[in-house]
């Protein structure tokens, strides 16, 4: 009856085929979207360097506040930068464990620690 109306207002009834064709587009468009957004949060998951690290990126790691990314940045002041991600435990209020929770967010880069050494001396 639907069909009858629209044709009687001289519209054409889209083929049967039509209307699943445009819904495979619609779904086929929806995953290639979730694709891009996916690849974008994997980037933006990439391990952060500890001795380049700003106070505002360190507190977007989980269990890093204020105080806490401000003692990272007191410790790598003072020891001229990190040589490794195991020195966090050194850092007041960061334990074993909240240390092995950040192990996979963060890194050491040689190139960084080099340029740390040459800038204390």
């Amino acid at each position: 009856m639907f069909s009858k109306l629209y044709q009687s207002a001289g519209h054409r009834v889209p083929a049967p085929g039509g209307m699943r064709n445009a819904f495979a587009f619609l779904i086929l468009g929806l995953l290639l979207l979730s694709g891009v957004a996916q690849a974008g949060t994997e980037s933006a998951q990439a391990p952060l360097d500890l001795n380049r690290a700003t106070a505002e990126q360190l507190e977007a790691l989980p269990g890093i506040g204020e105080v806490k990314a401000a003692a990272i940045l007191a410790v790598r002041d003072a020891r001229g930068g990190f040589q490794s991600v195991d020195e966090l435990e050194a850092v007041r209020g960061i334990g074993p464990s909240l240390a092995a929770s950040l192990r996979p967010l963060v890194k050491v880069e040689a190139r960084a620690r080099k340029s740390a050494q040459t800038a204390k001396k």
